[in-house]
């Protein structure tokens, strides 16, 4: 079925599914992941509210986020394997950012409140976008259960 479109709407073409914002933060936590695990500096807020083990894994965490998250935004095979590659990496960055704002309220307090925002933002973020990309594999299996090919909306916008 082939829908009429209006005379002055072009389609939009996506080349990406992936956001700037969080491209940029998975980005920023694979290099901040390594610079820490390089160079051994730690903040003094996970250092003092984390065990050595945890402190540990969170810094490999953030390496994984980036690494992992920024493999799923720029898939270009299956859409669902991308969906779900980029939905572990948001899980991790979500981990991740929500340990490191816990350590930063436990061991500051009020004066984390900027900080911490942004951090608490981040990881806001990274479980809504990864709620939504598991709402949208759901909707996938459902169509494909029922042997639907999935349809992706097309986006248009008025030509200037």
């Amino acid at each position: 079925m082939r829908v009429a479109m209006p005379h002055r709407l072009r389609p939009v073409q996506i080349t990406s599914g992936s956001h700037p914002f969080e491209v940029f933060a998975l980005l920023t936590v694979l290099i901040a992941g390594m610079v820490l695990l390089i160079s051994g500096e730690r903040p003094r807020s996970v250092t003092t509210a984390m065990p050595a083990l945890v402190l540990l894994l969170w810094e490999i965490g953030l390496v994984g986020a980036g690494v992992i998250g920024l493999m799923g935004v720029t898939w270009r095979g299956q859409l669902s394997t991308g969906l779900a590659v980029e939905l572990l990496g948001l899980i991790l960055l979500g981990s991740a950012s929500t340990m490191y704002a816990v350590a930063v309220y436990v061991v500051s307090g009020w004066g984390a409140v900027v900080a911490g925002s942004y951090v608490i933002a981040a990881a806001g973020a990274s479980w809504w976008r990864a709620g939504q990309i598991v709402r949208d594999l759901s909707r996938v299996a459902r169509a494909a259960s029922r042997g639907y090919i999935a349809d992706v909306p097309l986006l248009v916008q008025e030509e200037p």
